[in-house]
């Protein structure tokens, strides 16, 4: 490598402070408007809120639209399908498991018969995957109106203890998983102004859990790249663009994870969880959690003391019990990751 070469590969050193301008408050009388006339709104909207406790929401309709659903190969994901091919969308099916999503297909087409849903094998954690995927639906299906980005692995781990192949990979699929299909699904969004992007967090965003650091380390980068994302679109004039993170507590998608799982509440049955989000989605929700009370309950906590919020954790507990690393091994999560980590 020659000196010029090596020159240029060196890093660009950032400029020190600046000492020209100085960081003051800006326009701090228009400032006290704005705060007093949020307080306004605050107040209007509280009230119209609580009206509409009393009223029906009214709900936007999917038939006909296409819904493109992730991890539809079980649990929530296949679920969703069937609530919204009951709905009378076309649905596409998108999972890294051909077999298990070909079924939840003929599961769709044995209860909603004439309905349209077709398969297709993908892996979100590959971006050129996604890319390809936008064109075969549009062409298959027609363009997305609403995607719903729900494929995630979860697996229990001690901070230390977990690989790091495997701490990467469950951050590619939960959250660089997310980007991918935004990004291979928003531009035709835009083009059209219309459209709808669901993403299927966590309460583990709210609330960390011991032995599950990366899964929760994903489900938190989704809540603040949804929310960059909302800030994004309303830049745009007459956005029409809608964004959901919908933040469940645990949810009993299979008896092999249950096992592992040891929660004083009661979790979440898949029907009741998929229910509550196919409404949140129709009524145009931007965030809430299922239920709705554990929204409200963790940001409560953490109004507390450390210890009192430390406590109130220990009275509702949620303890990751690690299995053997031979019964982890043949779990599909584990098997998911090994996939992804053999094709990259």
């Amino acid at each position: 490598m020659t000196n010029a070469q090596t020159e240029s590969t060196k890093p660009v050193p950032l400029a020190p402070p600046s000492t020209q301008q100085s960081w003051t408050l800006k326009n701090p009388i228009p400032l006290v408007l704005e705060i007093l006339i949020i307080f306004q709104m605050f107040f209007v909207t509280l009230f119209f809120k609580t009206f509409r406790v009393f009223l029906p929401s009214s709900k936007k309709s999917v038939k006909g639209n296409v819904v493109l659903i992730t991890g539809s190969g079980r649990g929530l994901g296949r679920e969703l399908a069937l609530e919204f091919a009951q709905l009378g969308a076309k649905v596409a099916c998108v999972d890294v498991d051909q077999t298990s999503n070909e079924e939840t297909v003929k599961l769709i087409e044995a209860k909603v018969p004439g309905v349209s849903a077709k398969a297709y094998t993908v892996n979100v954690a590959v971006s050129s995957e996604t890319a390809a995927l936008a064109v075969k639906v549009e062409l298959d299906l027609g363009p997305v109106d609403i995607l719903i980005n729900n494929a995630a692995v979860i697996v229990g781990h001690t901070f230390l203890g977990a690989q790091d192949h495997t701490i990467s990979t469950i951050i590619n699929i939960n959250l660089l998983g997310n980007f991918w299909m935004i990004r291979s699904f928003l531009p035709s969004m835009m083009k059209r102004n219309s459209g709808h992007i669901v993403a299927i967090s966590s309460i583990s965003s709210l609330s960390g859990e011991a032995k599950l650091s990366a899964y929760s380390a994903s489900k938190w980068g989704i809540n603040g790249m949804m929310e960059s994302l909302r800030e994004e679109l309303r830049e745009h004039s007459h956005n029409k663009i809608h964004t959901t993170v919908v933040i469940p507590r645990l949810i009993n998608t299979s008896a092999d994870y249950m096992k592992s799982i040891n929660s004083r509440l009661p979790v979440l049955s898949v029907e009741y969880a998929a229910k509550a989000t196919v409404h949140g989605i129709l009524t145009n929700e931007v965030e809430f959690t299922i239920p709705h009370i554990s929204y409200f309950t963790n940001i409560i906590r953490k109004l507390f003391p450390v210890n009192i919020s430390d406590s109130i954790k220990n009275i509702f507990y949620v303890k990751i019990m690690l299995p053997s690393q031979e019964y982890q091994d043949n779990l599909p999560n584990m098997s998911i990751i090994n996939h992804t980590v053999a094709t990259n």
